[in-house]
């Protein structure tokens, strides 16, 4: 009797387990709670309908849990239909036993679906403009998902659902401004909160990737920051057109860039951008820039095109405030490769640039006038290692200089300021010689040979007009020549002078001591 009691106690656990690993293995298929499934989405929204087919349950032993799972179903709305990959959800045990199915949450896996077609399935319950907008921007691309959701005791979603999915080969026509193709991404939606990895995506034949981006939901606004990188790649027109940048005399036929750009901007549901923040590292190359004609009436060697190149720049914009860093190198010529670093910023209408260059060797026709001071003047003035500080701020240029020059054989210490305001010029020029000729006729006298003289010239010239020396100081060993507020017109005949004070030997070598005064 105890050893069929025992034998009959083997045979059903030997059962059970088997049906326990059956159930969690292969599982049982059935139909019989298809109806009541349609049943209750329709009690839902009776727009929606829903093509079931074999419901698969299985075991998890483990955690005492029972799965159901059903394959290649197929959701209508308004008998628009949406392909399923897979349906699976977690099911009481309580509620098989009563023949019902009740579930806490539900998983839901696409198949492959094309973008468009899903968004006039979402328009079909939820008509809002920007999903028309979105569907007329969209022109390409595939969509997967795989949905989670989780229901209270009333059988609501909860706000913890979560949508994990990707999206390949897109091309979007934003506003037939911006046209994104083969765009790439994975994506992971909760609520209020949008991650997006992985990114690719190409603009005007320029690749561009983003490990990450993330979009926050805020009211009625999205919150989106980033990161977007782009390899060495060729510029082309459309990209400034793009930016909104239109440079006259840019050549950018053969110009190639890379950037790493951090990005943060607050967008609307009516697409309109706000609070924009840029931080990007930018390198350009091969960048030309056409000369303009008036350069080219002062400085005979600079070429038709001059090159910018391996610049390296930084760019910062916030609250309406740009500023852009850079440094690299300009090419005036094909013999000399010169250095420059430049500082801009721009708020609101207020612009300032601020200009650091060093020129090697370039070279300023002579003017004419210089002929009557400098009697061996060559065709053209040679600068060499300048030092050059341009500002710009609010349509009033400067520049400060100093290097060397060479007039004659020999090169000579200058050092100039020049500031242009309006229809006003204003200079200051201060000159150190030793071996360069030079004279004034009107009133005899010449530099002598090889002794040191410094020529300090300041003043300006309103519209013009008449020009105005306010200083006019010449220094050399016994000789001494000052002039205060000289104007002249502009056949260089004086209008007035307030005071002047000579103190010289002459060619004749004649001292000459006397002042004048107004």
């Amino acid at each position: 009797m105890k050893k069929n009691i025992l034998k009959y106690s083997i045979l059903l656990v030997l059962l059970v387990v088997i049906l326990i690993v059956y159930l969690s293995l292969v599982g049982i298929e059935t139909e019989r709670f298809n109806n009541q499934i349609k049943n209750r989405i329709s009690e839902i929204n009776k727009n929606i309908d829903i093509d079931i087919k074999k419901i698969k349950f299985t075991l998890d032993p483990l955690n005492l849990k029972i799965f159901a799972k059903t394959v290649g179903s197929t959701v209508y709305i308004s008998k628009k239909p949406l392909e399923l990959e897979s349906i699976k959800t977690q099911v009481s045990l309580g509620s098989l036993i009563k023949n019902k199915i009740t579930s806490s949450n539900i998983e839901v896996t696409t198949r492959s679906i094309m973008l468009n077609d899903l968004i006039k399935f979402i328009r079909v319950t939820n008509n809002r403009s920007e999903l028309f907008i979105l569907e007329k921007t969209i022109k390409k691309g595939h969509i997967t998902l795989d949905l989670s959701l989780n229901f209270d005791d009333d059988g609501k979603i909860k706000n913890d659902y979560e949508i994990i999915g990707s999206i390949k080969d897109a091309n979007i026509n934003f506003l037939n401004k911006a046209k994104f193709n083969n765009l790439n991404f994975n994506f992971n939606i909760k609520k209020n909160n949008y991650l997006l990895n992985e990114i690719k995506f190409k603009v005007e034949k320029v690749n561009f990737i983003s490990k990450k981006i993330n979009i926050i939901k805020k009211k009625n606004n999205f919150l989106i920051n980033g990161i977007v990188k782009n390899d060495s790649s060729n510029v082309n027109s459309n990209i400034l057109q793009l930016l909104n940048l239109n440079f006259k005399n840019i050549i950018i036929d053969d110009v190639k860039f890379k950037t790493d750009n951090k990005f943060s901007f607050e967008i609307n549901k009516k697409f309109k951008v706000k609070n924009i923040i840029l931080n990007s590292d930018i390198n350009i190359s091969n960048l030309k820039y056409k000369r303009l004609d008036i350069i080219q009436n002062y400085f005979q060697d600079i070429d038709k095109l001059i090159l910018l190149n391996n610049h390296k720049l930084n760019i910062n914009y916030k609250d309406n405030n740009l500023s852009v860093k850079g440094e690299g190198e300009i090419q005036l010529n094909n013999n000399e490769v010169d250095q420059i670093k430049y500082l801009i910023n721009k708020k609101d209408k207020d612009f300032n640039i601020d200009t650091e260059l060093l020129i090697k060797n370039i070279n300023l026709k002579t003017q004419d006038y210089l002929k009557n001071f400098f009697p061996q003047i060559n065709k053209n003035i040679n600068f060499n290692n300048q030092k050059l500080k341009i500002k710009y701020n609010n349509n009033i240029l400067s520049l400060f200089g100093s290097g060397k020059f060479k007039i004659n054989k020999d090169y000579e210490e200058i050092h100039y300021f020049f500031e242009k305001k309006e229809n006003q010029i204003t200079f200051n020029t201060d000159l150190n010689i030793k071996n360069t000729k030079f004279k004034i006729d009107n009133i005899n006298y010449k530099k002598r040979d090889d002794t040191k003289m410094r020529l300090q010239i300041q003043g300006d010239q309103s519209d013009n007009k008449n020009l105005n020396i306010k200083s006019f100081i010449i220094k050399e060993k016994n000789n001494n020549i000052k002039i205060t507020n000289l104007s002249l017109n502009d056949s260089n005949q004086i209008i007035k002078i307030d005071q002047a004070n000579f103190n010289y030997f002459d060619t004749e070598n004649k001292k000459n001591n006397y002042n004048l005064k107004k």
